[in-house]
């Protein structure tokens, strides 16, 4: 039987990153699938049972974008919600980027507790996820 935890990619090449993001969502009820390239995220995601509830990715990255990963992904899931990670938002704005349907961006640095509501927000429309206790 699934688990009725939502179940989160987070890549980003600064492992610091995975760690922080990890740190801060698995208490909070999320699984969580973690990897340092996007190389990495499509090797972890090839043999998934379910599909990703959010992957949550570093904007830049070397060798493949978060954008080129999303874009990956959702060639066999659709419907992906995306949260990019980015110390570089303004470049978003000098690049005239556009944010597709399901994505989103939060700037780095962050802290655990805006990177949870971040998440819940932006996959439930409410600042704490539904499966989040108010002690995590």
């Amino acid at each position: 039987m699934p688990s009725s935890k939502p179940l989160v990619l987070v890549v980003d090449d600064q492992p610091s990153y995975v760690q922080l993001v990890t740190r801060a969502l698995e208490p909070a009820g999320y699984r969580i699938v973690a990897a340092t390239s996007g190389a990495a995220a499509l090797e972890a995601t090839a043999s998934l049972a379910q599909p990703l509830d959010l992957l949550l990715t570093d904007l830049q990255m070397p060798e493949m974008s978060g954008r080129s990963l999303a874009r990956e992904l959702r060639k066999t899931q659709g419907g992906l919600k995306v949260l990019y990670l980015t110390g570089h938002s303004e470049a978003l704005f000098d690049q005239a980027y556009t944010l597709e349907l399901n994505e989103a961006f939060i700037e780095k640095p962050i802290t655990g507790a805006a990177l949870r509501e971040a998440v819940a927000l932006h996959l439930f429309g409410t600042r704490r996820a539904p499966h989040e206790s108010t002690d995590a």
